[in-house]
């Protein structure tokens, strides 16, 4: 769900003129700026074979990202979070090899490449291995609980529809360190993104930071 609001608020911001998206679908998008989108589906298998598509560009994002159980396996899993984004990263990079770069990475809260739980695991193994690549500048974001906070006539998740409705108690509860709306996230990536190079070369965000950076929207 960040990937789709996302891709609105790119589209939307004047920092930006050109949407290149690359996804196993296209994502609906008919408001402000569409006419800057270039959507491509693409298979993941394959991604080499798309590599030119990654040419020209100043920022790259990462939004992919599944559960254990929607993944079936382990190292399905390890596969969409890790493998798939860090190729896709690695090719970022190889297509623009003189260009100062950033790229802005959707993490999570409690990331840690030395846990002993696959998914705070595979996310910090991500960030880890992802700033070996040494991109100019990388923006990595650590959000607590993502809850679906976008368009009523769609249709989120029960897991996400339970999330809405307990994450604003929760976070007068945890001070704003437990969950988050998918917009806020996709605001916060926008924001950061539009601010350049500048800095120090490696941030990250957490729950309460991206919170502010969207305005605690």
């Amino acid at each position: 769900m960040v990937g789709k609001k996302l891709v609105a608020e790119l589209a939307q911001s004047e920092q930006f003129s050109r949407i290149v998206t690359m996804g196993r679908r296209v994502v609906a998008y008919d408001g402000p700026g569409k006419e800057k989108l270039d959507q491509h589906v693409v298979d993941f298998d394959k991604i080499d074979e798309h590599k030119s598509l990654l040419e020209n560009l100043d920022v790259g994002f990462n939004t992919m990202g599944t559960t254990a159980k929607d993944a079936g396996t382990p190292e399905q899993f390890i596969k969409i979070d890790h493998d798939i984004p860090l190729h896709v990263a690695r090719l970022f990079k190889e297509a623009n090899p003189s260009k100062p770069l950033h790229f802005c990475l959707l993490s999570s809260g409690g990331a840690s490449a030395t846990s002993s739980m696959l998914y705070p695991k595979t996310k910090g193994l991500l960030e880890q291995h992802i700033t070996e690549l040494g991109f100019a500048k990388l923006s990595i974001f650590r959000p607590g609980l993502l809850v679906y906070d976008g368009d009523k006539r769609e249709k989120p998740r029960l897991a996400e529809s339970i999330g809405v409705a307990i994450h604003k108690p929760l976070n007068f509860l945890t001070g704003g360190r437990a969950a988050i709306g998918v917009t806020s996230v996709a605001k916060a990536m926008t924001v950061v993104a539009g601010k350049g190079i500048g800095g120090e070369k490696v941030e990250a965000y957490d729950n309460r930071a991206i919170g502010n950076l969207a305005g605690g929207k």
